[in-house]
């Protein structure tokens, strides 16, 4: 049975329309060495317009999201604390790295992008403290059977509940801001999303 009280919902992320973008995110997703390769790229400041800028962002917040949400199946599977705690560090440091990256874009002056910059940020911050706060206490009761739960361990997972409030409304905004952003910079948006799930089963399958 599943011992989240609330299961933390995945984004709605879409994927940036083909158009003339040959770095478009459609052609990338589909290959993990592409994938990261369009993530370093990012992370170096090459993206050049504001939709390659939206694709990397968008990779990066797709990087954070598998993360943050894999400690779910981890908590189904009764992982040891020991995994749990790994991936949440992993979650932790692609925050950190993201945050840098966002940094080199600061002066670019595509429309809505300090928008996109500060709500990306908020985002973060957001999934920063419910991992530090929140998930880690939870590491040990996530490894344990749902019989042999206490009622501390109970408790936590109630707070965790009220804390993936916070989320949602952040998370909400961001789904949201996607379209604004692309609208201001003339692009569109694909009408198909990430499909985070099969993400978060592939990068279990491969630790």
């Amino acid at each position: 049975m599943k011992k989240f009280l609330l299961a933390i919902p995945m984004a709605a992320l879409f994927l940036a329309s083909c158009g003339s973008n040959d770095t478009a995110l459609e052609e990338v997703l589909d290959d993990k060495d592409s994938f990261d390769a369009a993530v370093n790229s990012f992370a170096d400041g090459n993206a050049k317009d504001a939709e390659e800028y939206f694709a990397g962002l968008l990779a990066e917040v797709i990087e954070v999201d598998v993360k943050f949400h894999e400690t779910e199946r981890l908590d189904e599977m009764n992982a040891t604390p020991e995994e749990i705690n790994a991936v949440l560090d992993s979650c932790i440091k692609l925050i950190h790295e993201a945050e840098v990256a966002l940094e080199l874009y600061k002066d670019k002056d595509w429309a809505r992008r300090g928008d996109f910059h500060d709500l990306t940020i908020e985002w973060f911050g957001v999934v920063e403290e419910i991992v530090t706060d929140y998930l880690r206490p939870l590491a040990v009761a996530m490894s344990k059977p749902d019989e042999d739960l206490t009622d501390d361990d109970l408790d936590l997972y109630e707070e965790l509940d009220y804390a993936t409030e916070d989320y949602i409304e952040v998370d909400t905004r961001w789904v949201a801001f996607q379209h604004t952003f692309a609208a201001a910079n003339g692009f569109q948006l694909g009408t198909n999303t990430v499909d985070v799930e099969a993400l978060i089963e592939e990068e279990l399958a491969s630790e």
